[in-house]
């Protein structure tokens, strides 16, 4: 496949993909307690949005404007987007406000699937800038990564990095709670 993100239309089944999110939402515990702020980079459709909308959080979605169905999904489903590309080495937006909890399903910019696939260093700046100008103190971090070509989620090193930074790894999902600092030394040779 020439561009992993060509398969969009599946995403448009709405039963299996709220879910899917409705799995998501309870992992992190966001069906029980209060009112939480949450960012989801890259959210597509928004269903998980959605959800944490219908449940009282107060949601906000990051993503690119480049799929005519997710913004029309967006749209009917009432969920506020910011249009935004993550780059590396590249701060988020000021979005006037830190959340709780910071998501990112089925990431994509990584650079996964091509030569430009986030070593440790793109992902220690991501993270500290989260940590610096996103995040509430104590917050929440959920990472979902995408396969490579090679199966490969990350490497022994980049899994290291990222226990290290506090991350609870199951298969794809990092779940950071919360997140801590950088360790002190960072291999930046490997991704």
């Amino acid at each position: 496949m020439e561009n992993p993100g060509d398969e969009w239309p599946k995403y448009l089944e709405i039963q299996p993909w709220m879910e899917i999110n409705l799995k998501r939402v309870r992992e992190l515990g966001l069906d029980l307690g209060g009112r939480k702020s949450v960012l989801d980079i890259g959210c597509g459709t928004g269903y998980f949005l959605y959800i944490c909308q219908y449940l009282g959080h107060d949601v906000l979605g990051m993503d690119l404007d480049e799929t005519h169905g997710f913004t029309e999904m967006i749209d009917l489903l009432g969920v506020k987007r910011v249009i935004w590309r993550i780059e590396a080495y590249q701060p988020l937006p000021d979005l006037g406000r830190k959340f709780d909890v910071i998501t990112a399903h089925m990431i994509c910019f990584n650079g996964h699937k091509s030569d430009k696939l986030w070593r440790i260093s793109e992902w220690e700046y991501f993270l500290d800038d989260l940590a610096a100008n996103q995040l509430v103190p104590g917050g929440q971090v959920c990472l979902e990564l995408n396969r490579e070509y090679d199966d490969s989620l990350y490497t022994p090193e980049l899994k290291a990095y990222f226990e290290a930074r506090g991350a609870d790894i199951h298969t794809q999902r990092v779940h950071f709670n919360p997140l801590r600092p950088a360790p002190a030394a960072v291999a930046t040779t490997v991704r």
